[in-house]
């Protein structure tokens, strides 16, 4: 190329992949990557990292003019402090102004936030919703959630609103991997579905449970609990929209008009039951990654 010009970088760690995409200041796609996040962080986060995205940006002949990462953590409301990783194979020390270590190796800002609102940020622009008020579910490992509002996703005081899988309406038998007894990700999640799952020998495989045991108590358990966290959340905030998605509704048969009407069985009625839509989420293994490039852009280069 002639002219240097410049790019946003959006990444989307997770504890097995990490995935990273690179964005020009109008919103085109250079370049989308999978790579295993044990792989890229074996030098050392910041090492890695680095790595992965100078590569990119070297063979574009490009300047990086910001960063935004998403972590499957909390992350404070400065978009800069990484809270906890529970699911991730970090060290304290390694989170430790990691924003500040990254803005040093790449030379360009850096923000990061939860993984369900880059995900979320790439369905509402998808679907044409920026200006409208949106709930997303996704029913993954765990049970993600996320709320976009007054154009950005809502985070609350503290950076950690819409925790909806650590509401108290699980088992409480059970201590959730946050910590709290209850959680309702101890029965609706795909950590619940696996551990159900491996409870005794199965004929079929895991990505084939709705074809073969939809019908099962624990499986139809786990469709309430969830219609009835999404309707509360619904009840709650009176969106224009709804997006389902997520691993879990992405397995085969997956009874999504079945959850909507398990959903709307527990909406107030008139509204929102009457005017709330439910739209499936995009399922692209890079919307996380391209949802950060999205923010990214909206950053760092909305006022160039």
């Amino acid at each position: 190329m002639q002219k240097q010009h410049s790019v946003v970088a959006g990444v989307d760690m997770g504890a097995t992949h990490i995935r990273f995409c690179l964005q020009t200041a109008t919103g085109e796609t250079l370049h989308c990557e999978k790579q295993r996040t044990a792989e890229v962080i074996a030098p050392g986060v910041v090492a890695g990292i680095a790595q992965m995205i100078s590569e990119q940006i070297a063979r574009y002949e490009a300047r990086c003019r910001g960063l935004v990462m998403g972590f499957p953590a909390l992350v404070g409301k400065d978009n800069r402090t990484i809270i906890s990783t529970p699911n991730l194979p970090l060290q304290p020390e390694e989170v430790h102004d990691l924003a500040g270590k990254l803005e040093d190796a790449l030379g360009c800002p850096v923000a990061f936030s939860r993984d369900v609102n880059l995900q979320l940020s790439y369905d509402v622009v998808e679907n044409h919703l920026t200006q409208q008020q949106v709930l997303a579910a996704y029913l993954g490992t765990g049970m993600g959630f996320a709320v976009w509002m007054n154009g950005a996703p809502w985070t609350g005081a503290h950076g950690v609103a819409g925790e909806l899988g650590h509401i108290p309406q699980g088992d409480m038998t059970q201590t959730c991997a946050c910590g709290n007894p209850g959680c309702l990700e101890t029965v609706c999640s795909g950590l619940a579905l696996k551990r159900w799952y491996e409870q005794q020998p199965r004929d079929f495989a895991l990505d084939a449970l709705f074809i073969h045991a939809g019908e099962a108590p624990f499986v139809q358990a786990l469709l309430e609990s969830a219609a009835r966290a999404i309707a509360t959340s619904i009840n709650l905030f009176d969106p224009d929209a709804v997006i389902l998605g997520g691993g879990v509704m992405d397995m085969q048969a997956f009874p999504r008009e079945q959850l909507i009407t398990l959903i709307q069985k527990y909406l107030r009625r008139p509204l929102p039951y009457q005017a709330v839509r439910f739209i499936a989420a995009s399922s692209s293994a890079f919307n996380g990654a391209q949802g950060a490039a999205t923010l990214a852009r909206c950053r760092f280069l909305s006022s160039r």
